[in-house]
């Protein structure tokens, strides 16, 4: 029983700590993790998403259009005063009760090709509004990396910032020592305190930057800012590989002008604006429909005969007739019999069968004058195709001024980080020999401290220059066409 508990505990412990070690990994983020959850969630990504609905739509509805209309309809009405019975045609003067019922389809034979072109037109259309999604999911994939960037400088700026406060504290244990021994003035305790409360400054600036770095991660992942975040640390480097000297725009742009999302969505748009003249011709040509319809009535006054008949005299009166005609005068009585049949009313299933019509067809449209209107759409679609190419242009030439300043951007920010790199060395070398000098007395603590500060200040501009130059490489690659990743 004992035993029992023991393992009973003992798995109810393992289980909590998986649990917790599993929601503490949950909370990891990776830059591959962040850009696809802004791509799911991200508000600007969902309301192009719509954009692609709505030009899927369309384009079902203009394939749709090839198809042929059919409609149905039934109508119950009463007719008061004097009115057509629908049944008889005939004049009637009491209320009438009638239904009509028809069925009516209808189609497009020939319309100039304008089906054809529309359907022709919305495909580039859907195409365009997929590239536009493509564009929105590449611009947000690079602000995520600059943000998922921005985080890590500024972690790496407070954890130098700690490290700053770790060694004035230690630097000030070892002062004391030194006081004590009578090697160095009581004064460099203080000015070594005062370094210490600015380290603290700094620390608090640092954890705000940090903060604000995961908030404008946050507001671009759609995130809660209370959300607790975690970012992984990618053991990335910096190339060494890459010789930005052999690049060259033209290279790069001939590549981007292939890949770029906004590039490939204006060139459908064109193609679409060039079949828009195509659908606006069709305008002028004649149209040919077809159409046929089932119909049937019905009417309260409706009559049928039965296979009864009335037989109905009639006594005109008794005729003489008189010589010459005949020899003596006679009377002869005059009787009709007539044989009249018997009316019932019709029934309601009767009447339709009786009163069922068909009727089919073919209608020819010819334009003639429509003041001008089909001209004038002509020219309009001519205008659109000459926006669009503008628009097109346009792009072109933005691309390739975005990639000569990215290129040149990639290249300054490769010399100042190779810069910093260099201010860094010297400065760490500078320090660990202020640092002993001030340890024998040769300076003074405001020399000391400003060797302490010229060294971290190169710390950071030198990891800011990496970041940089990292995220100018991955601007490269976005307009190489290249996944945005940090490995």
């Amino acid at each position: 029983m004992i035993m029992s508990i023991k393992k009973i505990i003992g798995l109810s412990l393992f289980l909590l700590v998986f649990a917790k070690m599993e929601a503490q990994e949950d909370n990891v983020w990776n830059l591959s993790r962040c850009i696809e959850y802004a791509r799911d969630h991200n508000i600007q990504v969902r309301q192009t998403g719509l954009n692609i609905r709505q030009a899927e739509l369309t384009q079902k509805q203009n394939k749709l259009s090839k198809m042929p209309a059919l409609s149905g309809s039934a109508s119950h009405a009463y007719n008061f005063g004097r009115s057509i019975d629908p049944t008889s045609n005939s004049f009637e003067s009491q209320t009438i009760q009638a239904n009509n019922f028809s069925l009516n389809g209808n189609g497009i034979l020939y319309a100039g090709g304008q089906i054809r072109n529309s359907i022709k037109q919305s495909e580039y259309d859907l195409k365009a509004a997929q590239a536009d999604v493509d564009r929105i999911n590449n611009d947000l994939g690079l602000s995520i990396a600059q943000a998922y960037l921005q985080v890590l400088l500024a972690q790496d700026q407070l954890s130098i910032t700690k490290n700053r406060l770790k060694q004035s504290e230690d630097q000030l244990a070892r002062t004391e020592t030194l006081v004590k021994a009578g090697s160095v003035a009581r004064v460099a305790l203080l000015d070594l305190e005062a370094q210490i409360a600015t380290d603290e400054q700094s620390i608090v600036s640092a954890e705000n930057a940090l903060v604000l770095a995961f908030l404008n991660l946050k507001t671009q992942l759609n995130l809660d800012p209370d959300y607790k975040m975690a970012l992984s640390r990618p053991s990335f480097s910096v190339p060494a590989d890459i010789d930005l000297n052999i690049m060259t725009v033209d290279m790069l742009y001939q590549e981007a002008v292939k890949n770029q999302p906004q590039i490939v969505a204006s060139e459908y748009r064109q193609r679409s604006a060039e079949t828009g003249i195509d659908v606006a011709k069709g305008t002028l040509q004649p149209s040919l429909t077809y159409f046929g319809g089932l119909s049937s009535n019905y009417s309260n006054l409706a009559q049928r005969a039965t296979d009864d008949f009335i037989t109905v005299e009639q006594d005109f009166g008794d005729l003489e007739v008189s010589p010459p005609l005949v020899p003596t005068p006679i009377t002869v009585p005059l009787r009709v019999s007539n044989e009249i049949p018997v009316f019932e009313d019709n029934p309601f299933v009767n009447q339709l069968g009786d009163n069922f019509s068909q009727n089919v067809g073919l209608s020819l449209n010819v334009p003639i004058y429509n003041k001008g209107q089909n001209r004038i759409n002509i020219e309009r679609a001519q205008l659109a195709v000459v926006s669009a190419e503008l628009n097109t242009e346009q792009l072109k030439q933005s691309l390739k001024s975005d990639i000569q300043r990215a290129l040149t951007d990639a290249r300054a920010a490769y010399n100042q980080m190779r810069a910093a790199e260099k201010t860094q060395a010297a400065r760490t070398v500078a320090f660990s020999s202020a640092e002993k000098r001030f340890e024998l007395g040769a300076i003074n603590t405001f020399e000391y401290a400003s060797a302490k500060d010229a060294l971290d200040i190169a710390k950071v501009n030198a990891i800011s220059s990496q970041y940089d130059y990292v995220f100018k490489l991955k601007v490269l690659d976005y307009y190489l066409g290249k996944e945005i990743i940090l490995e």
